[in-house]
C-alpha cells in the first residue's frame, strides 16, 4: 500500500515536471517568436521583449534552484551511506584487530 503511494507520488511529480518543462518552452518558443516579429516590424515594443526575455530568465533560475536542491538531498543521503560504511569497516577492523590479539 505504501509502495502504491510512493510511486503514484513519484509518477505525479514526474508528470508535473514535464507539464511544467512543455509549458516553459511552449512561452520559449512564443517570446522567440514575437522578438523575430519585432524585427521584421511586429506589434510586441522593446520593453515587452526585454521583460519576457527576463521572465525566461527568472524561471530558469528556479529550475536550476530546485534542481541544485534536488542534487543536495540527493548527495547528503550518499554522504551518510557512505559515513556509515566507513563505520562499519573501522569496526570490522578493531574486531580483526581484537579476533588477532586473542590468539
Amino acid at each position: 500500500m505504501v509502495g502504491q503511494k510512493s510511486r503514484m507520488a513519484e509518477t505525479l511529480k514526474e508528470t508535473i515536471s514535464i507539464i511544467l518543462k512543455i509549458i516553459f518552452i511552449l512561452i520559449i518558443i512564443y517570446v522567440a517568436f514575437q522578438v523575430l516579429k519585432a524585427i521584421l516590424g511586429g506589434t510586441w515594443a522593446t520593453e515587452n521583449i526585454i521583460i519576457a526575455g527576463m521572465g525566461i530568465i527568472l524561471a530558469g533560475m528556479f529550475v536550476i534552484v530546485g534542481f541544485l536542491i534536488n542534487q543536495g538531498k540527493v548527495l547528503g543521503m550518499l554522504e551518510e551511506r557512505t559515513k556509515n560504511i566507513g563505520n562499519s569497516l573501522s569496526n570490522l577492523g578493531s574486531d580483526f584487530k581484537r579476533h588477532l590479539s586473542d590468539k
